[in-house]
């Protein structure tokens, strides 16, 4: 079984031989690496090249920064077809020497299209030999065979999902790419389209993918109106795929709507007001977000279901352009 991992790498020149090293260290042998540097400032490039030159697993290309989620997208075109699965690693992470393994085996065994592992969060000076010093054992695996009820409930917009500690069978994903303009939260939106197309998945209860902090990363620091603003378009792709799709069991569309509107009010409203230090952007974002609610209940049949009675105030004070109520309400929430 071959899995082809991808690799986008954005200024992760001191961390690239801990990434590329623990695949070079798997007990599953047959996998192909696709690196992408997306205009790096420091030497990743050159480091990747370093081991590409010596490991022909490995492929490397370079191009002038365009982003995250170009940078999956094209990779996810250059991927051979003879992948059995698919892996996402990021250029600053690192996994288990037997996370290859470990998984395949249960993917296999249990007739699943993804096999899921636990994270283990680590600080940026952490080292492979720290982390991962022994094999696991005993691991705990759960089966989810209703998807039409795990992704709704699990994968819906009101928490954050992870689309590295997974293989995908490649076959049960077809063509899906990540969305051009989600240029943040892909990875939940991206969880949610898989698990909507897949038949099974099986969760292993066990630390196999290492994700590093690292403030230099691509996703270190997002500005308030990038978040803001991939909030908003989550949100209504969310309603266009899922919900004007058809995606939604009708007994789930209410906690469907739910979510999106807590996200929607939590996300796009409150954190803008009470997080947002610069008055003119806070006012700005706070008056686009109105309007962009106003559009998403006119043409989607986006409403604010299941707000507390304040939360639905604030929220119709934003399609009002009521600024001032809505500042001064959001400090007692």
């Amino acid at each position: 079984m071959k899995v082809a991992v991808v690799i986008p790498a954005y200024n992760g020149e001191k961390y690239v031989a801990d990434c590329i090293g623990s695949l070079q260290a798997q007990t599953h042998r047959d996998w192909a690496a696709y690196v992408m540097d997306d205009g790096s400032s420091d030497g990743t490039y050159d480091a990747v090249k370093s081991f590409a030159a010596a490991d022909t697993r490995i492929r490397v290309w370079r191009q002038e920064n365009r982003g995250l989620v170009a940078t999956m997208n094209a990779l996810l075109d250059k991927i051979d077809d003879a992948a059995d699965f698919l892996a996402f690693l990021d250029i600053d992470d690192f996994i288990h020497p037997r996370m290859f393994e470990i998984l395949i085996d249960a993917a296999e065994r249990t007739k699943s299209d993804v096999a899921e592992c636990s994270i283990v969060h680590v600080p940026h000076e952490a080292r492979p030999g720290d982390v991962f010093s022994h094999s696991p054992a005993d691991i705990k695996e759960r089966l989810i065979d209703d998807m039409s009820i795990y992704w709704v409930r699990r994968t819906s917009p009101g928490g954050w999902i992870n689309k590295q500690n997974k293989l995908y069978r490649r076959a049960s994903l077809g063509g899906l790419r990540f969305r051009p303009t989600l240029s943040y939260e892909d990875d939940l939106f991206f969880a949610c389209e898989v698990n909507a197309r897949i038949r099974r998945k099986v969760k292993l209860d066990v630390d196999l993918y290492a994700y590093r902090s690292n403030p230099s990363s691509a996703t270190g620091v997002v500005p308030m109106r990038k978040y803001v603003g991939a909030t908003l378009e989550r949100i209504r792709l969310s309603c266009e795929v899922f919900l004007k799709g058809g995606l939604v069991p009708e007994k789930f569309q209410r906690e469907f709507k739910m979510d999106l509107a807590k996200d929607a009010y939590r996300m796009c409203i409150r954190k803008n007001l009470k997080k947002n230090r610069d008055a003119a952007l806070r006012k700005e974002l706070f008056f686009e977000a109105g309007k962009a609610f106003a559009v998403l209940e006119r043409d989607w049949g986006f409403s604010p279901v299941g707000l507390n009675p304040v939360q639905s105030l604030i929220y119709r004070a934003c399609l009002r352009r009521r600024y001032g109520f809505a500042s001064l309400l959001v400090l007692f929430t």
